[in-house]
């Protein structure tokens, strides 16, 4: 269990989970204004990010964020434009391209399988890995 500081309020609190450097009040307070605000979204679509953050009491930073963890879109037609961090296309929400997403996905994947071979032969150190030779004079494991 580790102490944070809240980013939003600057309050000490311990966790053991990830919670994106807030609070567990500020964090309700995040959910219940994600919450308005795709409510409000549901009832306006097509508005703008500016208007969204005027009418629920919130920053467009925010709701920029919240477009990034692809919680929201941005509409084909908006004159807010989202580009793939990666290759540039333009994209509607998150941070990757599809074709590009794949990439991503599947890097990290090879990176995992990577990291589990070399741990695996970290827990292999101290043990005989070759044939050993006869006259080497050296103990042999069994």
């Amino acid at each position: 269990m580790g102490v944070y500081v809240c980013r939003k309020c600057g309050k000490q609190f311990e966790t053991n989970r990830i919670t994106g450097g807030l609070c567990p009040e500020c964090e309700v307070e995040n959910q219940d204004k994600y919450h308005q605000v795709r409510e409000y979204l549901w009832r306006h679509p097509g508005i703008t990010a500016n208007e969204i953050a005027k009418a629920c009491d919130c920053s467009v930073k925010q709701v920029m964020k919240w477009v990034k963890e692809d919680r929201f879109m941005v509409s084909a037609d908006s004159r807010v434009s989202l580009y793939c961090e990666n290759c540039g296309t333009r994209i509607l929400s998150g941070r990757y391209c599809p074709s590009c997403m794949s990439s991503v996905e599947r890097q990290a994947k090879e990176e995992a399988r990577n990291a589990k071979i070399r741990q695996h032969a970290e827990n292999l150190h101290g043990t005989a890995t070759e044939k050993p030779n006869q006259d080497s004079g050296h103990m042999r494991f069994l």
